[in-house]
């Protein structure tokens, strides 16, 4: 095969990979096996035939809309499946046939499942966090990238230094005003069920509004492109367009039918039982992943990273909806940046520092 044509084929495998994907958010989180049963319309029950189960072209094909029933289809998915074909073409074009490219394309599609699942259900599956941390271990065994003793170390200090970070802002937490976070989670919920939020968000989603972002997400790609090259093209589309499909996935968690009632009463229950903490559960395990992968340096620099992305842009978002927005989505943003420009940020700090 011609050494051009690798990104391309890569980008095929990761357009499929994407429609996968897709299936992986919607069931993992709530419980439901990803090969059983065939993908089918959300509206109708249908089962969605091969023809029409092409990434991207079977939806634009179909109009975004199920052949039997004429429901809409969200373009979530076809959007994911940009994102995920945008990484592995990008991954491959920038490191060639090798290890760290298959590494950098298997890592970064884990955060864009991870970032689709948190919007969608304020949920991090384990085969995405746990599952991935042993990936990621395993690939510290191949040539090149990563020692395997700083994989296992990155995944054990990302785990348990997240672990403490959340027992210990609980405690500081529920000292300082016990019911603090009783109270912020409570009023989450309520305010979902407020028809003046419910309205707000539903904004998003509108047609129009879609049209605007997927065509900024565009614009950034071309720019991207005509400025830093076919790299810098592969970034921005597969950035700006994941963002688009997150920022879809969360307005759309508003819409009832995310949930099936049986899979929703067996998630209310399990959170009704579990306590409330400062930190989820799936942020902490999501730290192993991000370990396994980056080694401790890079455990730091996502958390720093991910709280300033949390800041910058999480809190206007949270005044402006009045809702908690997943902290898992830009743990993966910041991982991303890590993956990307991380060593060459250590090495200007050290620089500058007079190291």
């Amino acid at each position: 095969m011609p050494e051009a044509w690798i990104p391309w084929v890569a980008g095929l495998f990761g357009l499929a990979l994407g429609s996968f994907l897709n299936v992986c958010t919607l069931r993992w989180p709530v419980g439901a096996s990803v090969v059983h049963p065939p993908s089918r319309c959300p509206g109708c029950g249908t089962a969605i035939s091969a023809r029409d189960n092409v990434p991207v072209l079977g939806w634009v094909l179909l109009r975004g809309r199920c052949r039997s029933c004429r429901e809409p289809i969200s373009v979530q998915y076809p959007l994911v499946e940009v994102a995920a074909g945008a990484i592995w073409a990008g991954s491959f074009w920038m490191w060639g046939l090798d290890w760290e490219a298959a590494r950098a394309a298997v890592f970064l599609t884990i955060l864009l499942g991870i970032a689709v699942s948190d919007a969608r259900f304020y949920i991090i599956p384990d085969p995405f966090s746990l599952g991935g941390a042993a990936v990621g271990l395993a690939f510290a065994f191949a040539p090149g990238g990563i020692e395997p003793l700083t994989s296992l170390v990155g995944a054990v200090a990302g785990f348990v230094g997240f672990q403490l970070v959340g027992v210990l802002g609980t405690w500081i937490v529920r000292r300082t005003n016990p019911d603090r976070l009783d109270q912020a989670f409570d009023a989450h919920d309520e305010q979902r069920a407020d028809p003046g939020v419910r309205a707000r968000v539903a904004a998003l989603s509108r047609p129009g509004t879609r049209v605007v972002l997927v065509g900024l997400a565009a614009a950034a790609t071309a720019v991207a492109g005509v400025t830093t090259g076919a790299g810098g093209a592969f970034v921005a589309c597969a950035s700006t367009v994941a963002a688009v499909a997150i920022l879809l996935a969360w307005a759309e968690s508003f819409e009832e039918a995310t949930f099936e009632p049986e899979r929703a009463a067996r998630h209310d229950e399990a959170d009704a039982e579990a306590p409330v903490s400062a930190l989820g559960g799936g942020d902490i395990r999501m730290m192993a992943l991000i370990g396994a992968f980056l080694g401790p340096v890079g455990v730091v620099l996502t958390t720093l990273g991910g709280s300033v992305l949390a800041l910058v842009a999480a809190i206007p978002l949270s005044l402006v909806f009045r809702q908690l927005i997943p902290l898992g989505i830009f743990l993966a943003y910041a991982g991303a940046f890590t993956w990307l420009w991380g060593t060459d940020l250590v090495a200007w700090y050290l620089r500058f520092a007079g190291f």
